[in-house]
């Protein structure tokens, strides 16, 4: 049976004589300590995801209404989605990991980690340049929160990114 190429992973999957499919492609275990990498990145991922919906709920100077805020927001929410469920993907392989899957995790990992740095540096750059041009219209504690929010972020994106770049595989046979 010939399939397209984004469903190709199906021609691994074989007919056993009881009429069940089992998996006959080939299964991946992360290189090392797998199970310490798996963690890290979940903190670090989860963590990021966290902040990011934190630094949604803060009503600070300069938020309402402002495309230069809200757009780079947008862009963080889509990273910390795609992030987080790459890595739920990735925990939930345990293990060993097959091959379709790895193959997802290495195309949407980096750049999902990348976006989760452009996005709150462009939203900590615009909401500086803000606070900085307008004030703090009387929150200088809530934009305090925001910015360090931001900047949480902005280091949880850059050791994700970091951890997500030693990404190493073995074939487990």
């Amino acid at each position: 049976m010939k399939t397209s190429k984004r469903w190709s992973y199906l021609n691994d999957y074989k007919k056993t004589a009881g009429g069940e499919y089992v998996y006959t492609g080939s299964v991946y275990v992360l290189a090392g300590d797998g199970k310490r990498f798996r963690r890290l990145l979940a903190a670090l991922s989860f963590s990021a995801a966290a902040a990011v919906v934190g630094s949604g709920c803060v009503n600070a100077a300069g938020l309402s209404n402002t495309f230069y805020v809200i757009l780079p927001y947008i862009g963080e929410v889509a990273g910390a989605f795609v992030l987080c469920y790459n890595v739920v993907r990735l925990l939930a392989a345990g293990q060993q990991v097959k091959a379709y899957v790895r193959t997802a995790l290495e195309k949407y990992l980096p750049p999902a980690a990348l976006a989760m740095m452009i996005f709150p540096a462009l939203s900590l750059i615009g909401s500086a340049v803000f606070m900085i041009l307008n004030g703090t219209e009387g929150k200088p504690f809530l934009c305090a929160v925001y910015l360090a929010a931001k900047a949480a972020i902005l280091i949880l994106a850059i050791f994700t990114r970091r951890h997500v770049k030693t990404l190493a595989w073995e074939e487990n046979r």
